[in-house]
């Protein structure tokens, strides 16, 4: 019996690499189970998938205690403390996961695969692609879960995005693959994990005639914003909102103040003050 739980945003793929996972397994001949367990919210909220593979049929769904916890972002690191025994492996995204959040886990974990995931993804592939990294990395720890059918799994789920952008299956299939390998290449860490330290993202930009505000703990980058300004002042940054996705900033030159992105935006993520 294997027991997985993986946490994450809303957002980021959790519920997609579990589904891969469970049917692969599935197709390898072993009993599964799975079940999600997320809120109302598709983005923003901590979403759970809860995994068992076994050779022999699986009486319960639900478990107290897992082998492997895989955790995406900081908001879900409270959501897994007590799902840690007695040689449980974490696999968690280092470049995702500020040192403050991993400290919580000092003395539970003892076991640490670490994989920058979103730093690979938005230098390399996609920052959606981060939970194809992660993946790779939890493939591993299944020696007759053939890769092969975890990719074919992978383009039976993608397959209407597939159809629309071919060039994205071929993406996902080397995000996949070297998360395997950074998984492979790693040595276990004894406690003291490590993260990112917390970083102050600028959250207001002002001239002599307006203030621009941007919220990361409420703006997911979803583009609108950028699509919709008239006067083609907002971009996107190198900074990151709650989901791990890209955020805006503005270029206070072209600025109008036209008030267009508050507007448009769904979430309340950006304010305009003019003075």
């Amino acid at each position: 019996m294997v027991r997985i739980l993986l946490a994450g945003e809303g957002g980021q793929g959790v519920q997609t690499i579990a589904k891969i996972l469970a049917k692969a397994a599935q197709k390898s001949k072993k009993y599964v189970s799975y079940i999600p367990s997320f809120g109302v919210e598709q983005r923003g909220g901590v979403s759970l998938a809860y995994i068992q593979i076994d050779n022999a049929p699986i009486g319960f769904p639900r478990f107290s205690k897992a082998e492997i916890v895989v955790v995406f972002c900081n908001r879900a690191v409270e959501a897994i403390k007590d799902y840690f025994n007695f040689g449980t492996i974490l696999i968690y995204d280092s470049s995702a996961i500020e040192n403050k959040y991993l400290q919580k886990l000092e003395g539970i974990a003892k076991k640490a695969v670490s994989i920058p995931a979103q730093k690979i993804a938005k230098e390399k592939y996609s920052i959606k692609m981060l939970n194809m990294l992660i993946l790779g990395a939890l493939t591993k720890e299944f020696k007759d879960i053939d890769i092969n059918t975890i990719q074919e799994e992978l383009e039976n789920e993608l397959k209407e995005k597939i159809a629309k952008q071919p060039e994205i299956k071929e993406k996902n299939f080397a995000a996949l693959k070297e998360g395997a390998l950074l998984a492979s290449n790693v040595n276990f860490e004894e406690n003291g994990f490590i993260g990112i330290e917390s970083k102050v993202v600028t959250k207001t930009f002002e001239d002599d005639k307006k203030t621009w505000t941007r919220f990361p703990e409420y703006c997911k980058g979803c583009n609108l914003c950028i699509e919709r300004c008239p006067v083609k002042a907002l971009r996107f940054s190198n900074d990151v909102g709650f989901l791990g996705n890209l955020i805006p900033e503005i270029d206070l030159e072209k600025c109008i103040a036209c008030g267009m992105c508050e507007r448009t935006c769904p979430d309340g993520a950006i304010r305009i003050d003019k003075k």
